[in-house]
């Protein structure tokens, strides 16, 4: 499929409100997005669900390299990691705000992660847990949330193991991590290891369990990040290094293949797979992917399988993107342009339309909806 299909494919409404120039979609006011970067602040914008339209940028926290933010589901709550720390020395940090109604943050807490170069968040609400994997190190820590929102110190800590034959994974390096919805399982995607750790999971005490078992994938392909189907029947794998799509079916505990898939239209030299994210009713998986610059979107098949419905070019190194509530509208952070795209999403076909708008964002890695 080439790119410019899905511009031909989406129709009717979502394209008169591309047609809009974003100066006639004042977004004065709607929901608050949170925007991650690899600098040394937190930025949020308003976004108008209606219109797709994004306000100006106001610079909500001062952290250094906040690449990744994680907003509460039901609660006025948003943490971010701090991506510093150096291996044998010291560790990164995990903070948390609490939001008012005004959008602004007051910081609750900002202890140490449990590693060094903290690179993902993932929560656990039925155990009040955050889950922080490390790339520099290749631990992943379970920090509790107390009564106020607030993260604690570390419950339990963990490390990854083994290597690949790419000079970028000499050590290991916990990229990702998604709890099945049994909430027994902690699958971390580690890029260093070649490996997906699944690590037994205690609810009552946060404890993560030493030697877990592993999912090999080919040696040098790098797992990314990774996601459960709400059902917990399938798991979901990018591989950054070799950009493919992986789906395992979880079989009580002991995955098995069921589809690999090349994210890309055409083998690219240094290409790099990005992000994964599953759609709220679990009938499409899209993912990003940089050098190509593209973000794919496939029907997920009752028994697993992926049928590529749509893709779309996106600015220069899609790092993230998150899709809205409701489903509507699909937001990117293009980290090598500097860019938060807009794009329009037809829940019902999970086609997306080419951008509406783009907003200057300094390094953009990661954005959540609050």
């Amino acid at each position: 499929m080439s790119i410019d299909l899905t511009r031909r494919r989406f129709a009717g409404a979502a394209l008169l409100t591309l047609a809009l120039p974003a100066a006639a979609r004042p977004a004065k006011r709607g929901t608050r997005i949170y925007i991650g970067t690899q600098g040394k602040a937190i930025v949020s914008a308003r976004f108008d669900s209606r219109t797709g339209a994004l306000s100006a940028l106001d610079t909500v926290a001062q952290v250094e390299r906040p690449t990744w933010v994680l907003a509460h589901p039901t609660r006025p709550l948003l943490y971010a990691v701090s991506e510093t720390g150096a291996v044998g020395a010291s560790q990164g940090k995990v903070f948390g705000f609490a939001v008012d109604g005004t959008g602004a943050l007051r910081q609750l807490a900002s202890p140490d992660s449990g590693g060094a170069g903290p690179t993902h968040l993932a929560l656990d609400m039925a155990s009040n847990t955050l889950f922080a994997a490390h790339y520099s190190s290749g631990h992943i820590a379970a920090l509790p949330i107390g009564a106020s929102g607030a993260p604690g110190a570390v419950a339990s800590i963990q490390a990854d193991t083994g290597s690949g034959p790419s000079p970028r994974q000499k050590s290991p390096h916990a990229h990702g991590s998604a709890l099945h919805p049994s909430g027994k399982v902690l699958a971390v995607a580690d890029l260093g290891a070649d490996r997906v750790f699944l690590y037994a999971f205690d609810r009552k005490t946060r404890a993560l369990s030493p030697n877990p078992t592993a999912i090999e994938v080919p040696a040098g392909h790098g797992p990314r990040h990774l996601a459960f189907d709400a059902a917990g029947k399938f798991l979901f794998l990018i591989t950054e290094l070799v950009p493919e799509l992986r789906v395992y079916r979880w079989n009580g505990g002991r995955p098995e293949l069921v589809e690999t898939r090349s994210t890309l239209t055409a083998p690219l030299e240094k290409a790099s797979g990005a992000e994964l994210r599953l759609s709220e009713d679990g009938r499409f998986a899209y993912v990003s992917n940089r050098v190509e610059d593209s973000i794919a979107g496939y029907a997920i098949a009752p028994d697993g399988k992926l049928r590529e419905i749509t893709r779309v070019k996106t600015d220069r190194t899609p790092w993230s993107f998150t899709l809205a509530p409701g489903g509507r509208w699909l937001l990117a952070t293009n980290q090598g342009a500097g860019t938060v795209t807009v794009h329009a999403r037809d829940p019902g076909t999970g086609v997306i339309a080419p951008a509406s708008q783009s907003l200057a964002v300094e390094k953009p890695t990661s954005l959540a909806f609050l």
